[in-house]
């Protein structure tokens, strides 16, 4: 039997991406307000889709920096204080 390496390398691949833009398409659309809901919503998606895969806490603290970065580069660290508040 093989040795199980110290730390596993993730692997994603596109479908988990159509997987975070499905679950956006799946809200009904009177229930999306404005645009911090929406945020809101992306960000429950790819932590619903690429977090819950990860298997140790510092990996998944990481992946929601990443999340808050990328939100904090296109929308302005306002947008990160009303989406993690």
């Amino acid at each position: 039997m093989l040795p199980t390496p110290a730390k596993f390398h993730y692997l994603f691949n596109m479908r988990e991406l159509s997987r975070v833009f499905g679950g956006l398409f799946e809200a009904p659309r009177d229930t999306i307000k404005d645009e911090v809901y929406l945020v809101k919503l992306w960000r429950h998606e790819c932590e619903r889709v690429f977090t819950d895969k990860l298997t140790n806490a510092p990996d998944k603290e990481w992946e929601s920096n990443c999340i808050l970065n990328v939100i904090g580069d296109i929308f302005g660290q306002d947008m990160v204080n009303k989406v993690t508040g």
